[in-house]
């Protein structure tokens, strides 16, 4: 009998080294993970990795962790803001109003003083260029009866001012050889300047020829910001 409580005893003391061995051991384990917590490769993630993966999850792991370090040992990438271009603005218009200390709208002090401090040193007066009549072709193949028709009302033609070179753009399609930046207006006979008359037309534009068709100008929306033109419009509009 006394045997048989001996022997219950040591199991029951067996039992409670087991019980408290894997609580340790449990304890252990979290708190390992805890100390891992911000790992994606903890302790029980190993674990799972040895028991379930395959030969073929080995080899994506290791391609993974090699692609990783190549991204980590890269410069960290900066996003560079890059000011959209400018339409040109004629700012001897308040020249007296600011002179005189007379009303000028409000916004619009900040504006000439913003446009006074665009850097314009870097641009260059372009050989290869569009002439008037290009320019024309150009604006008229753009926007075809909307354009020749506001031309033909007003007995109007373009001018096209100085052109500055611009970058080419590198789009899908045709590959440019020449872009410039520059401004235009419309003129007739009786009113002399009209500047852009009216919608859609604008005053300053890209005109860019193409490798495919190397003698042509065509239109496209301005890309860079260039200074107001005082020479084609010094009659004003």
């Amino acid at each position: 009998m006394q045997s048989a409580h001996v022997k219950k005893s040591r199991i029951k003391k067996t039992l409670k080294i087991v019980g408290l061995s894997f609580i340790g051991l449990v304890i252990i384990i979290i708190g390992i993970e805890f100390m891992y917590k911000d790992s994606v490769e903890s302790p029980m993630y190993k674990v799972q990795q040895y028991l379930t993966y395959s030969k073929e999850d080995w080899a994506n792991y290791e391609n993974m962790k090699r692609m990783q370090a190549e991204a980590n040992t890269r410069p960290d990438m900066v996003d560079v803001l890059i000011e959209a271009p400018q339409s040109p603005e004629d700012t001897t218009i308040w020249t007296n109003a600011i002179k005189n200390k007379d009303f000028i709208p409000e916004g619009v002090l900040e504006d000439i003083n913003r446009y006074k401090k665009r850097d314009f040193s870097k641009l260059k007066i372009a050989e290869d260029k569009p002439s008037d009549d290009d320019a024309q072709q150009a604006i008229v193949r753009n926007y075809q009866n909307e354009v020749t028709s506001l031309l033909s009302k007003y007995k109007a033609h373009i001018k096209i001012g100085a052109c500055y070179a611009a970058p080419l753009q590198k789009l899908d399609g045709d590959t440019e050889i020449a872009r410039v930046t520059a401004m235009v207006s419309a003129f007739n006979k009786e009113q002399g300047n009209l500047g852009n008359i009216q919608a859609p037309l604008n005053v300053i534009y890209d005109f860019v020829k193409y490798q495919s068709d190397p003698t042509t100008w065509h239109l496209a929306d301005f890309s860079q910001s260039i200074p107001y033109d005082y020479v084609l419009n010094k009659d004003k509009w």
